[in-house]
């Protein structure tokens, strides 16, 4: 394992040349251009690799990374040739605590690599793999970094492994302790601001504050962080309460039916379906919503048949809301006016089919943001 020798040992000499610390890296881009040694557990000799890794590290111990590298191995059997390796994974990187410099981590992931050889059929295997790895800072950004990992897929049970080691380079800001300030006026509230300076005195312990002393507020809707129930109320047009969230109304929305019926028949038309449609979709956009069947004719025949005429076309239109859109029953009511309630004169044809009619209307409530 002589890339790992020489991985150690070149950490040993940078430890004894600086006393250092250097804080933990900062969320960001990382880059990992390493050198390294791949062993095989098959037909393959251990050989050399050359890679990068492009990630993100997160606020947080976990980081992601994309990972390509390649190796050309011979065989050991008589074999002529040799094989091209191309190696490409996505991991993640779980940070262990760091100790002085040193960053330990652990790693998974999944792959795929590619062989390419003259003297065997090309094959691709998809791969898992985990390892241990360290990271040694010499700058608040750059570290020397090295991986053991094993892979295990493919034909077979066979277990392979790689040791690469590299320059990482964090492009986030670090994470750096909080200053120590010393004041002559003192610092009551423990916050890192002179008292002098403090334009918000008195902030609660714990609580991170911006140069001036005052808690920060990201949202900028005037409360801060540490008593913000909704840190992402942007809009400057609404009005915010006492927890930053957005003050709300609450507002009625209502629609209506108005479906005609062919003299003397409770039959639905072809057209009653699409609009009976709107009011189930209305209804099951708001579930607390109920609604309220009439049925209509108009004034030729006997009084009393019509009132059942009128019975009959609001059932109609019930029962499609029931058997054909799933509205239950208990959130629909239907009743008959036979001809008492015309809206149209009866002493027309036109007129007299307006009031063969169905109407229905339903209303619900929703919440809207309360404006200045």
């Amino acid at each position: 394992m002589v890339f790992l020798r020489s991985f150690m040992f070149l950490v040993a000499i940078m430890a004894l040349g600086t006393a250092k610390a250097y804080a933990e890296e900062g969320q960001g881009f990382t880059l990992y251009p390493h050198l390294g040694l791949t062993v095989f557990n098959d037909e393959l000799e251990d050989d050399s690799l050359v890679g990068i890794g492009v990630g993100y590290r997160f606020d947080n111990p976990w980081a992601i990374e994309l990972t390509y590298q390649q190796t050309d191995a011979d065989f050991e059997s008589p074999m002529t040739g040799d094989a091209q390796i191309d190696f490409w994974h996505l991991g993640a990187l779980y940070h262990l605590e760091k100790k002085d410099n040193f960053q330990p981590f652990l790693s998974f992931g999944l792959g795929n690599a590619d062989f390419d050889s003259a003297s065997e059929d090309d094959r691709d295997d998809t791969q898992l793999n985990a390892g241990i790895g360290v990271k040694w800072s010499f700058s608040e950004q750059a570290a020397v970094r090295g991986n053991l990992k094993v892979f295990s897929g493919g034909s077979g049970d066979q277990i392979d492994a790689a040791v690469s080691f590299g320059l990482h380079y964090a492009f986030g800001n670090s994470h750096k302790a909080p200053l120590e300030v010393a004041t002559l006026d003192g610092d009551a509230d423990n916050d890192g601001v002179s008292d002098s300076a403090d334009k918000c005195p008195g902030t609660p312990a714990g609580v991170s504050v911006n140069s001036q002393g005052c808690p920060e507020d990201d949202d900028g809707d005037g409360v801060y962080n540490y008593r913000d129930d909704c840190p992402d109320t942007t809009d400057r047009r609404a009005r915010i309460d006492a927890r930053g969230c957005y003050l709300k109304l609450e507002r009625k929305v209502n629609m209506t039916l108005n479906v005609e019926f062919d003299f003397d028949s409770s039959d639905a038309r072809d057209e009653h379906e699409a609009e009976v449609q709107k009011v189930a979709g209305f209804m099951a956009q708001y579930p607390n919503s109920n609604v309220m069947i009439e049925g209509h004719t108009d004034s030729v025949g006997d009084e009393t048949y019509n009132q059942g005429l009128s019975e009959r076309r609001a059932n109609t239109i019930a029962d499609i809301l029931v058997k054909k859109f799933d509205i239950s029953p208990d959130r629909v009511a239907s009743t008959g006016y036979g001809e008492a309630q015309p809206i149209a004169t009866n002493n027309t044809r036109e007129g007299r089919q307006h009031n063969r009619r169905v109407v229905a209307g339903v209303e619900g409530e929703e919440e809207a943001i309360e404006m200045k």
